[in-house]
């Protein structure tokens, strides 16, 4: 079995594309049933999907959180929490490499590493 698509409501669509946008993700806009508007992301096999969805109620913490790999830590860091995102672990060296963690504009966990 292999995960291929992962799609997350959000009630703040703008601020969440950019927050992963800054991170490195490219959208694409697409239009599916009902007027809805996806933005889609591909890494490798897995697509990541955002849609707008109002009025949602959030818990004080997601239920999930993510990991991405990325080439440059400290830039990527750096250049999110320039933009105004909170940087929950400011990058440390660890047993594998180094590790940061932010959150999205809804809470969610973004661990980001070189590993």
């Amino acid at each position: 079995m292999r995960l291929r698509s992962v799609i997350i409501a959000s009630s703040q669509l703008k601020k969440v594309l950019n927050f992963y946008q800054l991170l490195g993700l490219v959208f694409q806009k697409n239009h599916v049933n009902l007027g809805t508007v996806i933005y889609a992301s591909q890494i490798e096999n897995l697509e990541i999907s955002f849609i707008e969805k109002n009025n949602i109620k959030m818990d004080s913490q997601p239920h999930y959180s993510f990991t991405f790999k990325v080439s440059d830590l400290n830039s990527v860091f750096n250049k999110l929490t320039q933009a105004g995102y909170i940087g929950i672990l400011d990058p440390i060296d660890d047993k594998e490499g180094k590790k940061a963690i932010l959150l999205d504009p809804d809470g969610r966990s973004v661990e980001i590493t070189n590993y």
